[in-house]
């Protein structure tokens, strides 16, 4: 059954896809599932299996992409093969339009939303003032959020894929592996989940350990149970996403917090020493005092994403 004013929400991601309903001008939804995209051959045949599912037909759709969006052609980064044009989605799907937007653009859109949220440290983010979001999940994504003339403007970025410095000599020589193996450091080859696995193998290549590669449960396990690899690894982790933070609130002078989602940290988050994650943060020579006034926040929502498409969805 077709609902004129059903609109499906999705949230695509490089390893999973959520997909929602919501009733136009709404921002909560409904009948949502998680989908593990290597089960697809393409996002069409997750929306079908999808819709499938809930027995309801919408009428249009507002997909948030990890990925960029080119010329009217979406790929996404850290999915082979799954590129496509919104126009040719819709029509496959048999959907009036198909309304696209950055992953983190629709995280940034369900900002002033949600109050799921857990401090690290202290402050509290200003309600009206510049903000952003970022996370660590199969990538890392950015985006502003700038508050202007009574309204919220989104502010797309693809800020995870600068070159990312590294600091002290251990550090120094855990990235000349990384260098020496992808090429270049960005700050998502460290601050994301498939970053904490290149950690793991660079220190186990640098302290001449011949073991199996693993993944990040394996390595934040091992991190609780005492092991001094592991630790280590989660160490550089947060210190790497603490600089980043700092550099991306520097940016965007973000008084307004800086929003930290995706899929990783609230997996780790136990293992996180919250107090020099700010004093890694706020290490801004000659702009600590200012840095150091904005709050940093986690976002603990199940489905951010959902609830920004949503948001798009009610404006038009």
């Amino acid at each position: 059954m077709v609902l004129p004013d059903l609109v499906l929400v999705g949230d695509i991601g490089g390893t999973n896809s959520r997909f929602g309903l919501v009733r136009a001008g709404e921002l909560a939804p409904l009948y949502i599932q998680v989908m593990k995209n290597e089960d697809f051959s393409g996002l069409h045949d997750a929306m079908r299996g999808y819709i499938k599912s809930v027995n309801l037909v919408p009428q249009r759709a507002v997909l948030a992409i990890a990925g960029p969006i080119r010329d009217d052609v979406v790929s996404l980064t850290n999915r082979s093969g799954w590129t496509f044009r919104p126009g040719d989605l819709a029509r496959e799907a048999g959907l009036s339009t198909v309304e696209v937007a950055n992953d983190f653009a629709a995280l940034a859109e369900a900002l002033p939303h949600i109050d799921e949220l857990e401090p690290l440290g202290p402050g509290h983010p200003r309600p009206d003032a510049t903000k952003i979001v970022l996370g660590p999940g199969t990538g890392l994504g950015v985006a502003g959020l700038v508050y202007t003339d009574g309204r919220w403007l989104v502010v797309p970025t693809e800020a995870g894929h600068i070159e990312f410095a590294d600091q002290g000599d251990r550090e120094a020589a855990v990235f000349a592996v990384l260098r020496r193996k992808f090429g270049r450091v960005s700050a998502e080859q460290v601050v994301s989940g498939e970053g904490i696995e290149r950690l793991d193998a660079a220190i186990a290549e640098l302290d001449g350990l011949d073991l199996a590669p693993r993944d990040g449960r394996a390595i934040s396990d091992a991190a609780r149970a005492g092991e001094a690899r592991a630790r280590e690894v989660m160490d550089l982790f947060f210190a790497a996403l603490a600089r980043f933070s700092g550099d991306m609130a520097l940016t965007f002078v973000a008084r307004g917090g800086v929003y930290i989602g995706g899929g990783v940290l609230p997996k780790v988050l136990d293992l996180m020493d919250v107090q020099k994650f700010r004093r890694d943060f706020s290490a801004k020579k000659p702009h600590e005092g200012l840095i150091s006034d904005i709050a940093t926040v986690v976002i603990t929502a199940q489905t951010p994403a959902l609830t920004g498409c949503a948001a798009i969805a009610a404006r038009g």
